[in-house]
Formats: structure tokens, C-alpha cells, sequence
């Protein structure tokens, strides 16, 4: 418990103002709304010119606050309590089909598992057609944290994976991944980053990722299925999988593992 108490102290609280989060985050937002934000912003200590927490809009539809799933996973380690965790995909392709999360923590003798199934959640949405498994290890990674720290994580906003209507703003955890910036971003930036969310995946990207899976040692079938199981078609999409490569490449490898597993399975059933 000491532990936590000193990483709670090295975490600063961060200083918003209404006219700069007004302005740069939720220029459609009304005074309630905004409020709303600004005190899940602060309760939680997220930070939304770091990209920590998003407000999404479309037209007069009511604001949504959300937050992509590493949230989940940095505000668990910081705790100093998380002793290791771990997402297993069950009868896949099956009407039966779950992820079961099971996290441990170093102040319980039991580890805590908790299990999604795919058939609860909207799979009308591309994200859900072109990597499933991903996004459903998403959504068990976010219920399954904030069940096992309710302390640190209740009350956090969903992941967009999560919400009922997610087909119909076509976001994910991915598309919410930008760079850093510690100061807001000018107008002119804003309107290129809006604008990468549409642009088709540039021909530069492509090379540069499948130079990328070449140096991993990965064949050229099996980069081209790594590359279609993540589905970059954006430039934002393939810039994020730049970024995060070797995670996106750790996810995958553990999927095909998980994947010929259990065909060893089925066919040693039957």
C-alpha cells in the first residue's frame, strides 16, 4: 500500500481552464456537457491535450466522454497493486464465442476473471468485421479493470468499443491514439489531424510498415495477414500502427497462437 501512496504523490493534478477545453476539445459542447467533462477530467486526473480522455459529438446527439483502453492499463500499473493480467479468446467463430480476462493483484490471493461475449456487442461497425478479436479483447480489457480496481477505475468513461451506437460515429481506441502535445494545437493542425481520420493509408506507409514486418522477421504472408487483422485503410490508422508496432505485432502473434491451439484442439476432439 506504501507503494501506491508514493506513486499517488509523483502524479500532479492537471490545470484545465474552461475557455481553453471550450475552445480546443469540445467546441460543440453545450454548458452542460462541458461541465460534465470538465469534472470527469479532473476527478480522474486525465488530460485531454495528451489525448487521455475525448469528447465526441455529431450534429444535436447528446456529447459522449470516452477514453481508449491503454487508459485502462496505465492508470492499473500506476496503482503499484497490478501483479500481472492476461486476455483468452474462447470458441471463436461460435455463437459462444468470449474474451475471459483474468488480472491479478498483488494485495488479493484470488486473481479476478471476467469474461465478454462477442454476441453483446454491435459488430455492425468495420472495426468489428475487419479485427474482432482485437476489439473484443478491448471491451474485456476496460470491464474487466475497472471490476478489479473499482477504487482507482470505477466510474472511468467507456471505451468507444463499448458504447451501444458505436457503429454510427465509426470510432475506436485507435483512432483516438495521436501524439502527445502539451500545449493545445493550433486550428490549422486540427484541421490536418480531422482530415487524416478520412485520407486512404498513403503508399509511404504501407512501405515503411512492411519494411517494418520484414525486419521482425515476419514472411510476406504472414505480413499480409498481420496487416489486414489490424486494417489500417487511414493514414491516421497506419500512423498509429507505426507507433505502436511491436504492441499491434505482440496482440497478433498471441491471437494466432490462441488460434491454432485450439484447431489442435477441435481436431484432436474429434
Amino acid at each position: 500500500m506504501e507503494e501506491k501512496k508514493e506513486l499517488a504523490k509523483i502524479e500532479e493534478p492537471i490545470k484545465l481552464t474552461v475557455d481553453e477545453v471550450k475552445k480546443y476539445i469540445t467546441p460543440n459542447a453545450t454548458d452542460q456537457e462541458l461541465y460534465f467533462f470538465m469534472n470527469i477530467a479532473k476527478s480522474y486526473n486525465l488530460n485531454p491535450f495528451k489525448r487521455e480522455i475525448h469528447f465526441v459529438k455529431y450534429g444535436n446527439s447528446p456529447g459522449q466522454v470516452i477514453v481508449g483502453y491503454e487508459m485502462y492499463l496505465k492508470r492499473a500499473e500506476r496503482t503499484g497493486l497490478l501483479d500481472g493480467w492476461e486476455v483468452v479468446i474462447h470458441d471463436k467463430g461460435k455463437p459462444t464465442e468470449r474474451a475471459v480476462i483474468t488480472i491479478w493483484r498483488k494485495d488479493r490471493s484470488k486473481p479476478f476473471v471476467w469474461e465478454v461475449f462477442r454476441s453483446e456487442f454491435d459488430k455492425k461497425q468495420s472495426t468489428w468485421k475487419t479485427m474482432p478479436t482485437f476489439m473484443l479483447k478491448k471491451v474485456a480489457i476496460a470491464q474487466g479493470f475497472r471490476l478489479a480496481f473499482p477504487e482507482d477505475l470505477g466510474g472511468m468513461p467507456y471505451i468507444p468499443e463499448e458504447l451501444p451506437n458505436g457503429n454510427n460515429t465509426g470510432i475506436t481506441s485507435e483512432s483516438l491514439q495521436q501524439p502527445e502535445a502539451s500545449e493545445p494545437e493550433p486550428p490549422n493542425k486540427e484541421i490536418e489531424n480531422n482530415t487524416s481520420k478520412t485520407q486512404p493509408v498513403s503508399a509511404a506507409q504501407k512501405r515503411k510498415l512492411f519494411a517494418m514486418m520484414s525486419d521482425r522477421g515476419l514472411s510476406k504472408e504472414e505480413a499480409k495477414e498481420f496487416y489486414h487483422w489490424f486494417g489500417a485503410t487511414t493514414k491516421e490508422q497506419a500512423s498509429d500502427l507505426i507507433e505502436h508496432f511491436d504492441n499491434y505485432l505482440a496482440l497478433w502473434q498471441k491471437d494466432q497462437e490462441e488460434e491454432k491451439q485450439q484447431q489442435e484442439e477441435e481436431v484432436s476432439h474429434d
